[in-house]
């Protein structure tokens, strides 16, 4: 880091206590080099010392804010999301000797943007907002150490261990299916995923029965399944194949009839196992007649005209703003699905991670802690982020504008190790398969 050492300086003025104090000089090194080859993540990684030999999670925002000031540059942000910059201008009001910059884009732009940096050693970042729902962040950047994850542990104490695995969660979110709420006044129509591909034919592996009848009963509409946070989300189902089959036998009282195995062509990064309950769902499903539409927006208008019969759609849950229940009667009948078994969704976090390299590595926390509120919650700016569709991943601190309770979801933490192996085969299968309907 370029000022590394007015940040050192800054930390000895404070009198914060450095690692590499005490008599383990001459390993040191190498536990640094460890680290740096295998990053930590999770709670493990909260009493974990930098490589520069900062105790940077236990640091106070005082202590931070002192820091900052002795980098004296520009904190520039990456991010996704508008509102983070609505973070930037408060922060830039409670902490007037700082500067910030924000820059949004979307992820995958923000992504090859810190790589390219990283690979030219022209660091310009110093933290990056995104989402990782395919686990593309945490295998491309956090493993290879170009980002870093940070564990401010006065607020970690705060956030469920499982939220903690890959990074540092902003806000939880999902990409729930929505229903037509005028036509099921009483409720969720369905229960499990298995619903969803209510009418699969297993003789005639279609939608289609022996007599030539089309048996598939609900209508769907879609986002491009293959964009990355809707391939993970079927690639998590693969993972959880045992709690799918055991939803599926309780459900329907006899086992699963697996009926792709014909279908698999597995190659290169195309691989799907043989007896997988997921897969048998990914199956029926891409045996479905369904229209991808380009937005979400369409998606719902699409559930809320419900013009061919009951309608499912599947798209990213802030699309709830468009529903009458936050429009009154100039929105649209549109809810969503919630509860379904075994689980409704993946947990789709917004991550906070710190830019390797970057010239205001203290500022950047500092940022970090303020998004999040601060030590009690109310140091900062978290309410920006309270809004339909995002729930507080702080015990402490509860979003007003959530809907529902993020309990009676139903997430499941991702698991970014597992999905960021299958969700390319999940992409590729879902070309070939398509393509086959009868």
């Amino acid at each position: 880091m370029k000022k590394i050492l007015a940040v050192i300086l800054s930390v000895l003025m404070l009198g914060t206590l450095m690692a590499c104090s005490g008599g383990a000089s001459s390993t040191q090194p190498a536990a640094n080099n460890a680290q740096a080859d295998q990053p930590k993540t999770g709670v493990d990684a909260i009493d974990t010392v930098g490589a520069d030999g900062i105790d940077w999670n236990h640091l106070s925002m005082d202590e931070l804010y002192e820091m900052a000031k002795a980098e004296g540059g520009v904190i520039k942000i990456y991010a996704t999301t508008a509102d983070g910059n609505t973070a930037k201008k408060k922060i830039a009001k409670d902490y007037p000797d700082l500067e910030f910059e924000y820059v949004s884009c979307d992820t995958d732009t923000i992504k090859g943007k810190i790589e390219l940096d990283s690979s030219t050693g022209n660091v310009n970042a110093d933290l990056m907002l995104v989402k990782d729902s395919s686990g593309e962040i945490y295998n491309d950047l956090v493993q290879p150490g170009i980002v870093s994850v940070y564990y401010p542990a006065s607020i970690c104490s705060h956030i469920d261990p499982d939220m903690l695995a890959y990074g540092l969660p902003l806000y939880a979110t999902f990409n729930p299916w929505f229903y037509n709420d005028r036509l099921y006044p009483d409720g969720c129509p369905i229960q499990s995923w298995w619903d969803i591909v209510e009418g699969y034919n297993p003789e005639t592996k279609s939608y289609t029965n022996a007599a030539g009848e089309n048996t598939q009963y609900w209508t769907i509409y879609t986002k491009d399944i293959k964009a990355p946070s809707y391939a993970a989300l079927w690639a998590q189902l693969i993972i959880d194949s045992d709690a799918l089959r055991a939803q599926y036998e309780a459900q329907y009282g006899k086992p699963l009839e697996i009926t792709y195995t014909d279908q698999l062509q597995n190659s290169g990064f195309k691989y799907f196992p043989e007896d997988n309950a997921g897969v048998e769902l990914f199956w029926r499903f891409t045996q479905m007649q369904s229209t991808e539409l380009d937005g979400g927006d369409s998606v719902v208008s699409a559930v809320h005209e419900s013009l061919n019969g009951p309608t499912l759609g599947l798209c990213s849950a802030s699309k709830i703003d468009n529903s009458k229940a936050v429009m009154g009667e100039n929105g649209m009948d549109i809810a969503w699905v919630t509860g379904l078994a075994p689980y409704t969704a993946q947990n789709a976090a917004s991550y906070l991670y710190v830019v390797e390299g970057c010239d205001n590595p203290a500022g950047a926390r500092l940022f970090i802690n303020y998004m999040l509120g601060g030590e009690d919650g109310n140091s900062g700016c978290y309410s920006v982020f309270d809004k339909r569709g995002h729930w507080s991943v702080r015990d402490d601190v509860t979003y007003a504008e959530s809907g529902i309770a993020l309990a009676d979801v139903g997430l499941k933490s991702p698991d970014f190790e597992q999905i960021y192996d299958y969700y390319l085969s999940i992409q590729s299968y879902w070309s070939l398969w398509t393509g086959w309907r009868k």
